[in-house]
């Protein structure tokens, strides 16, 4: 006799409804869309559906485990109960505080903790009363420039306006894939039938992109294909030409905005002219969509990785808030709106001394400052390994950073050296293969939670909570438990002080409060779901803005330093080379970042190494073929790969997937046999590898060069 769960997708930003089937014995059978759910109505991507694979998969870890030889061998660990590993841990945590203070312990904090609610806040817990300063996201990985950028112009770090898709007559989405991503900071379930419904109604929708990409279609739009990593004179000169051809909205920016003569003294040198040979597209192309844009009754827009991961990530937003904002699309119908959700996050991020000389402070690895507490990944090795008071111990939670950051032969050396690393996750991966202890955590079908990771965001608002849907398995505990019992074991506030149940919902049940909800309210609601009003306009600037005047900050002070680098960059630009190779990021439906490498159903036949992928043109030009075995490299690095040729990209772009290059992950069978190639060996690492504003790593738009490789 089987029965059913309703629960959902905790891999990206949907969220999207599942219905768990189980056995007799509890033990999962399959995972399928809802189809009875409001807002997802039966859609549901292959992660959420293939999840199953990752909840059974045979080298998860089961119970805590112990180092029991150097980390110059190849890892092997012994068996712990949860008590003596909780003991141990807190011990040698309090041993290297005492002698070396709060900043020898760090943490790195990985992509899945955003969609755990409970684990995300329980993170925050340990690590304000650590009191350490070295803390590490994979935010500084693919979205920090938004949230800096968002902090300087709205006043918050948590306000990201929305695109109203379904009521748009225009949209304008630059480095964004969402039939294979499924599109960040948005949570829409289905992006692609919303985009194919605009297209139906009469939007137009352009892609900005290096790629001709899946999601581009006769019946969604077409795609600009920009030179990769300069979005930035893009957006630049569509402000100029809609300034100079069609006008700003006056009544807007003076009602609503300040410092614009500071953006139009920015944009003033780039005219469509002037852009098109560095961004590669035609003059008049770029005129005509910036007149489209501004003439259109309603329009919005939105970008992603493609665009955050590059070195001007931040002030790339800054203009893309811009399009919005001075053509009065900022609030509007059909524009980009706020998305409330059951709690205003927008008020949570606010800022309000955003100086340079508030927010920049001095270190031995040159003039830094933290996003939403974060500091630079790219510095994680810099700080063990050259510092005067370097990193000793180091939390790693539900992260990779080996195959995701730059630096992978950097951080061996680093990890190799530290005293005490501690993971939290699912599996053994790459970076867990340096632990001294393994703590085996909980999946997402073996917790309780609500979709928490959307809100703000959510394009049609509505809170669920799940369950755990099967028991945990063996000795698999949810981060907050593990995390919990260490602060107690330290001596430190804890949910487990007293004689008391703890009670790890009891600050999102306050959170709910706002909008007259609970956490029983939702476990009693149809489907656990209850959904929200839709997002409205008429509140922006009064209510979710968060500057102390009330005014979006059309050219924030805190971006002359940045700006003044964005001329320089362009002449660099303007000056390369006709055949420079430019590498970005490839995504696939194939991988999720490095979850889903351990998976036989996704090891399919051309799915089993990442190659580069090359144009015809510039592999004819190099007298490449199909197949053929390259060497790529740069100053920072080299790899050999083989060639795919790839009609999709513009002539000068090549590309490969990330996440790959297992081939000393002795815990992930499944992965270690199809290893593949960490094509991060090739990014910069290191002080002036980020982003200055935001810590952004740059990520994607790397000079390379490529050549036949022979052994």
């Amino acid at each position: 006799m089987t029965k059913t769960h309703h629960t959902f997708c905790r891999v990206c930003e949907p969220s999207c409804a599942l219905i768990a089937e189980l056995d007799e014995n509890n033990r999962l059978i399959k995972l399928a869309p809802d189809r009875q759910h409001p807002v997802s109505r039966g859609f549901a991507c292959h992660k959420g559906i293939h999840y199953q694979a990752i909840h059974q998969d045979p080298d998860r870890l089961n119970v805590p485990m112990k180092r029991s030889n150097s980390k110059a061998e190849a890892g092997h660990f012994v068996e712990l109960d949860w008590d003596q590993a909780i003991a141990d841990i807190a011990h040698k945590l309090q041993s290297i505080r005492q002698q070396y203070g709060n900043d020898a312990i760090a943490g790195y904090i990985g992509n899945p903790t955003a969609f755990n609610a409970l684990g995300s806040q329980a993170i925050g817990s340990l690590f304000t009363q650590l009191g350490t300063r070295r803390l590490f996201n994979s935010g500084t990985q693919d979205c920090s420039n938004k949230f800096a950028g968002a902090e300087a112009v709205f006043g918050t770090s948590t306000l990201h306006p929305i695109p109203d898709l379904s009521r748009t007559r225009y949209a304008l989405i630059f480095g964004e894939n969402p039939k294979v991503s499924h599109m960040s900071f948005v949570s829409m379930a289905n992006p692609m039938a919303q985009l194919k419904n605009a297209r139906s109604n009469g939007a137009t929708i352009r892609f900005i992109n290096p790629r001709r990409i899946e999601s581009a279609t006769a019946a969604t739009g077409d795609v600009l294909q920009i030179k990769p990593d300069t979005d930035l004179y893009l957006m630049a000169a569509l402000l100029h030409e809609i300034d100079q051809q069609v006008g700003f909205d006056e009544s807007v920016l003076a009602e609503h905005g300040k410092h614009i003569a500071g953006l139009r003294a920015f944009i003033a040198p780039y005219s469509a002219q002037s852009v098109a040979d560095v961004t590669g597209l035609d003059a008049a192309l770029i005129r005509q969509t910036a007149i489209e844009f501004a003439r259109a009754e309603s329009a919005c827009v939105h970008m992603s990785t493609g665009v955050n991961m590059g070195r001007q990530g931040t002030l790339c937003y800054w203009l893309l808030q811009m399009l919005s904002f001075v053509t009065g699309n900022l609030d509007k119908p059909g524009g980009n709106l706020y998305g409330l959700g059951f709690y205003p996050a927008a008020k949570a991020g606010a800022m309000h001394n955003l100086s340079a000389d508030s927010i920049f402070f001095q270190s031995e690895h040159g003039e830094l400052r933290t996003i939403r507490g974060a500091l630079p990944g790219n510095l994680l090795a810099d700080m063990i390994l050259r510092d005067s008071n370097p990193i000793r111990a180091l939390f790693i939670i539900a992260g990779n950073p080996l195959l995701s950051m730059a630096g992978e032969q950097q951080l061996r050396e680093a990890f190799g050296q530290l005293e005490l690393i501690i993971v939290l996750d699912l599996v053994r991966n790459a970076s867990a293969e340096y632990a001294d202890y393994l703590l085996p955590c909980t999946d997402m079908l073996e917790r309780p939670d609500i979709n928490i990771c959307g809100l703000g965001m959510q394009y049609q608002p509505y809170v669920q909570y799940t369950e755990a849907v099967v028991p945990p398995a063996a000795e698999r505990k949810p981060e907050w438990w593990i995390l919990g019992k260490l602060e107690q074991a330290m001596g430190l506030h804890s949910l487990f002080d007293g004689d008391h149940q703890p009670n790890p919902f009891g600050r999102l049940n306050r959170m709910l409060r706002y909008s007259d909800l609970d956490i029983d309210q939702l476990k009693a609601a149809p489907g656990q779901s209850i959904t929200l009003p839709d997002n409205g306009t008429g509140r922006f600037y009064s209510d979710w803005l968060q500057t102390e005047d009330k005014k979006v900050d059309c050219c924030p002070a805190l971006f002359k330093e940045a700006i003044a680098q964005a001329h320089r960059l362009f002449q660099e630009l303007n000056s390369e080379p006709t055949n420079q190779l430019k590498l970005i990021s490839l995504r696939t439906n194939y991988m999720q970042n490095s979850w889903y490498h351990n998976m036989t159903e996704l090891k399919r036949e051309q799915q089993q190494e990442n190659p580069l992928h090359m144009s015809p043109q510039d592999a004819a030009q190099r007298q490449l073929t199909e197949g053929q075995p390259i060497r790529v490299f740069n100053q920072w690095g080299h790899l050999q790969a083989r060639v795919k040729i790839d009609d999709t990209l513009r002539p000068g772009t090549v590309a490969m997937t990330h996440g790959w290059g297992n081939q000393h992950s002795a815990g992930l069978h499944v992965a270690q046999q199809y290893p593949g190639i960490n094509v991060n060996q090739l990014l910069p690492t290191g002080p002036g590898s980020f982003e200055k504003l935001s810590n952004q790593a740059h990520m994607t738009g790397i000079n390379v060069e490529v050549e036949a490789y022979s052994r």
